[in-house]
């Protein structure tokens, strides 16, 4: 299967954390006998410093809160069937079309989980239903992002604007929906394409693949290279044009050994972005560039409770 080069720009998307502590400036000792004139203006009382009970919020580089979510232990069956996520807290958010792009924008739900072996995904997007199984632009689509490297971009390695400069790895879930609704997908449950990257799924088009920059997206072949996502998609009102919500279910072990896919383990944080395409795009369905993403407002800081 061909790797598809697309410019998930915004989606994806994604900058390193950089949390910011304040404190307030210490006042001077006291002396028993001033021996220095008092200021002609009086100095400004200290700053106060962070407050005892932490916010949860960590910050980001856009100037505002990062946007988290927790990823607490659970039991969840991948079946596109989200039953078995109530009870769990999840990000409600907004999905943005890049730069330059003309594409309505969506809302969209985030909520993740894990067990003993397996990270999970729930990744849930407002919009009409459009599936044809000939041709997978004519179909929703989907991806889930996480950054590898430490000072990698939230746009797909790179950072808005320069989108050619590298700043680290990226693992990309990319997802096109080749495979009928409640079907299986993935490198978990299908061997890769005759001749592909081990990163391919053969079967339905769920890929495991990493990236530096927007434009050089690679199924996942380095050192340790393997595909072990397993993927089940549904919608809830799956006839031609139907208004209701799309559900990609994903998981993955948490841990692979494998250098181009990200980490996961409990106790510690990961970065986490999303895109969607929309078949409604144009007559043609979706093109590459066309993608609604979260890395406009900067990496998920997810939570591995």
């Amino acid at each position: 299967m061909t790797t598809r080069r697309a410019s998930m720009l915004a989606a994806f998307a994604i900058v390193g954390l950089v949390v910011t502590a304040c404190g307030g400036a210490a006042s001077p000792e006291p002396t028993a006998t001033p021996t220095a004139p008092p200021t002609a203006t009086p100095a400004p009382p200290p700053t106060p410093g962070p407050t005892a009970e932490p916010s949860g919020e960590a910050s980001d580089d856009h100037g505002g809160e990062m946007r988290t979510v927790e990823a607490p232990e659970a039991t969840i069956t991948v079946d596109g069937d989200p039953s078995d996520w109530q009870g769990i807290d999840g990000l409600e958010l907004t999905l943005e079309a890049i730069q330059g792009e003309e594409v309505e924008a969506k809302n969209a739900s985030l909520k993740v989980a894990h067990d003993e072996d397996f990270l999970y995904v729930l990744f849930e997007v407002e919009d009409d239903y459009d599936w044809l199984a000939d041709d997978p632009h004519l179909s929703g689509s989907a991806a889930v992002m996480w950054g590898i490297d430490s000072g990698a971009g939230e746009h797909m390695g790179a950072e808005e604007p320069d989108r050619d400069t590298s700043l680290g790895m990226v693992d990309l879930w990319h997802w096109e929906l080749e495979c009928a609704a409640g079907a299986e997908n993935g490198g978990a449950v299908s061997g890769p394409g005759e001749g592909s990257d081990p990163g391919d799924d053969g079967a339905c088009n769920l890929d495991d693949e990493w990236a530096t920059v927007p434009d050089e997206r690679e199924d996942d072949n380095g050192n340790g290279a393997e595909n072990s996502i397993l993927g089940v998609w549904s919608h809830t009102n799956p006839t031609a044009g139907g208004a209701g919500t799309w559900i990609f279910e994903l998981s993955r072990p948490l841990q692979t050994g494998d250098e181009q896919d990200a980490q996961f383990t409990v106790g510690e944080k990961a970065l986490m972005a999303l895109a969607y395409w929309d078949p409604d795009q144009s007559p043609d369905g979706w093109v590459d560039d066309g993608h609604l993403q979260s890395a406009n407002q900067g990496w998920i800081e997810v939570h591995v409770e």
